[in-house]
């Protein structure tokens, strides 16, 4: 198999892992069908998504005792509740309610990330909360269902417009896309624990992270190595492996353990891969 045949192979590996497998899978992680397509507060802001994740958790609380800590997020406000590490500039998120950031209003600027704030777009306590980027493209909305007395569905819509490669937004819509998930999640697990009581600061979430990462740039690596060598059997099978293994542990999110067990694996496989020789010698032709 000639080099651009196996560059083929190795793209289109890759974009069926992400476009065929991961990124529909997180997209709706946590949600319902119905969830799916119920109409939130904030769609008509974008009406044609090319980005549109609804994620959802369940909440042992009312919406009353949740409210107050979708009031007070954000970036170095009271925090993502998650990576604070990456997205809170390593400030730790609050464990409390803080009275002075629970009266959000129409029009206040909500700080996302370093230099981004979204606009507040629509507020209604203790049901939702909606952000519109700046240029009209984005929305973000957190909305509360209740379930029972004592149980809520917390909702969580992205929706992003057409990417404008001329803006400095352009990079937070990329990342949005590639990797908001796993901040996404981490965030409504941070919020449920807070409403329930549950909360304990914990660094092992990074350990988690970073071993997925690790797993990740094994799979490109083993991509690479597709391309590469000539020897191209070995390496597509490692793709597959190291590429499932990712999915399933970022979306299934196992013990950490688990990880741990898969990064060593990965490992293992690539070294032996990388120990073969860039090319086989030419097998001599008998005459």
């Amino acid at each position: 198999m000639n080099v651009i045949c196996r560059t083929l192979l190795a793209i289109s590996i890759f974009a069926f892992g992400y476009f065929g497998i991961y990124r529909p899978l997180q997209l709706r992680w946590g949600a319902t069908l119905d969830e799916l397509r119920r109409t939130m507060p904030g769609d008509e802001i974008q009406a044609h998504p090319i980005f549109n994740s609804t994620r959802a958790i369940t909440i042992a609380a009312p919406p009353e005792q949740i409210w107050p800590w979708l009031a007070q997020i954000g970036y170095r406000r009271a925090g993502w509740y998650g990576y604070d590490w990456i997205d809170n500039d390593a400030i730790p998120s609050s464990a409390k309610i803080l009275p002075e950031l629970q009266s959000p209003r129409p029009g206040e600027s909500m700080p996302i990330w370093r230099e981004i704030a979204y606009p507040i777009a629509v507020v209604e306590p203790n049901r939702y909360l909606v952000f519109e980027s700046p240029n009209h493209y984005d929305s973000m909305a957190l909305s509360l269902y209740p379930v029972s007395p004592n149980t809520t569905r917390l909702v969580w819509r992205i929706r992003l417009g057409s990417y404008r490669w001329n803006s400095k937004l352009v990079f937070g819509q990329l990342l949005t896309d590639l990797a908001d998930f796993i901040a996404v999640r981490q965030a409504l697990e941070g919020i449920k624990a807070r409403a329930e009581g549950s909360y304990r600061a914990t660094r092992l979430i990074y350990v988690e992270l970073f071993s997925w990462l690790l797993m990740f740039f094994g799979f490109l690596l083993a991509l690479l190595t597709l391309i590469s060598r000539r020897e191209w059997v070995g390496p597509f099978l490692l793709a597959i492996l190291i590429g499932s293994n990712t999915v399933v542990c970022v979306l299934a999110r196992p013990r950490l353990f688990a990880d741990i067990i898969g990064v060593l694996v990965v490992a293992l496989a690539v070294v032996a891969l990388l120990r073969k020789p860039l090319h086989q010698a030419p097998k001599p032709v008998s005459t």
